[in-house]
């Protein structure tokens, strides 16, 4: 009875009643002792030692100075610009390390609206990210029915100063607006683009497979999972292809100091462990999809052979592969295996092999031994390609029957809120 005048008492369908039967409410984790940490180390050690695992440090250290730039400067941030950037920061999230509110920059801006554009503009001209703004602050959350005591089970979430966040997305706005402006970016990168979305990816993946199904050809798809993706993104590249980018010099030299010094901290009831973030896009922050589309770019734009078809949605790459024989499949398949993993080594990016599939839209009596690296990759008979079930047939049973399982399970959660006589008020089902 207790369980249904609580949710009878609901006011928001969307309130902690449907969290907790969805299953949708995450708490940050307490900071665990991890398996090859001293357990009897202090809370800092073992938050050092999270950090230390999380937050890994490349193998190279990368040289943060500028090339000499022929770029002319971008002219300084409009009170426009800065206004619409601080006007759509959302009010009720959380602070970073410095304390101040979102609400307070509002409030700041507009009874002082001339002190953000003379600090944001003098950080242009001098192309500095002041430090203070590069701290992030690290809350852990543990990921579902994941080992407690591995740090590979903890997603962190980083808090990073709201005035160093608007800065950012200004610097940002100008680097995507530059990257369009030149058509820099290739039509076959779908991911964070303004006019591209999944459905566009979606569409240009069953295209090809169609049209080349229909040629009579044989068809194989290898779906490529990168690990870590975003964290394990390497500074060196990223800044090797904002030289070669053509950005506005002044631009260039802030993304550089924006990545430099950057540093992430782990609060304990005994104080703050510290330690510096030289690798990964930048936790938290809002140019890390730029960045990454950025870097991606570079392989999606490399000169493939006409009977191989690659796009990219983030860090979900496809490649078609398509010939006339089983055996010039396969080869091509390597070939285009090894143009992609060279591209990987320069960036210092790995795959995980065991989520790396390869799909054949062609009945084959044996499956092609298809290789990464000495790793065999896997057959499957269908793959998940940006949400959506892709089967080797394309008649989609794949994807409906698994999101019937969804909608059953769905279903049976909205029973533990709501029965015919209580429950969520009849106005919110």
């Amino acid at each position: 009875m207790g369980w249904r005048k609580f949710c009878s008492a609901a006011s928001n369908p969307y309130g902690k009643q449907y969290k907790a039967a969805f299953r949708k409410s995450v708490f940050p984790s307490q900071i665990p002792y991890l398996i090859n940490g001293d357990p009897k180390g202090s809370l800092q050690e073992a938050a050092q030692n999270i950090l230390e695992q999380i937050f890994l440090s490349p193998a190279i250290p990368t040289n943060y100075n500028l090339t000499t730039s022929t770029q002319p400067p971008d002219p300084p941030f409009s009170p426009q610009e800065i206004s619409a950037v601080i006007e759509h920061i959302p009010s009720g999230k959380a602070s970073g390390i410095g304390g101040i509110d979102n609400l307070l920059i509002k409030i700041i801006h507009k009874r002082f609206n001339n002190i953000f554009p003379a600090l944001f503009n003098k950080c242009l001209h001098l192309s500095y990210f002041p430090d203070s703004l590069k701290i992030g602050n690290i809350i852990l959350f543990q990921k579902g029915g994941k080992d407690q005591w591995l740090a590979s089970s903890y997603r962190p979430i980083s808090l990073l100063p709201t005035i160093g966040k608007v800065l950012e997305k200004l610097m940002t706005q100008r680097l995507t607006y530059h990257l369009k402006s030149i058509n820099s970016l290739n039509e076959r990168q779908h991911g964070f683009r303004e006019g591209k979305s999944v459905d566009t990816a979606i569409n240009e993946l069953l295209r090809n497979i169609k049209t080349a199904t229909r040629d009579g050809k044989h068809v194989l798809v290898l779906s490529i999972d990168i690990k870590g993706d975003f964290d394990n993104l390497q500074h060196r590249a990223i800044l090797k292809t904002l030289d070669a980018s053509a950005c506005p010099s002044n631009i260039n030299r802030l993304f550089h100091s924006f990545l430099q010094n950057r540093k992430v901290t782990l609060l304990t009831p005994q104080g703050r462990t510290t330690k510096e973030q030289k690798q990964g896009c930048p936790q938290g922050s809002c140019s890390g999809s730029s960045l990454w589309n950025l870097v991606a770019n570079e392989i999606v734009n490399h000169v493939w052979p006409d009977n191989v078809h690659i796009q990219a949605f983030a860090d979900e790459f496809a490649l078609v592969i398509k010939a006339d024989t089983n055996k010039s499949l396969v080869e091509d398949t390597q070939n285009a295996i090894t143009q992609f993993r060279s591209w990987c080594s320069e960036n210092e990016l790995a795959i995980s092999t065991e989520k790396t599939n390869y799909i054949l839209f062609r009945k084959m009596v044996r499956s092609p031994k298809i290789t990464w690296n000495g790793y065999k990759i896997n057959r499957v008979k269908s793959f998940k390609y940006l949400g959506i079930h892709v089967d080797d047939r394309l008649n989609w049973l794949d994807h409906i029957n698994k999101h019937g399982e969804k909608a059953i399970k769905m279903q049976q959660n909205l029973k533990r809120i709501a029965g015919g006589n209580w429950g969520i008020s009849q106005i919110h089902r």
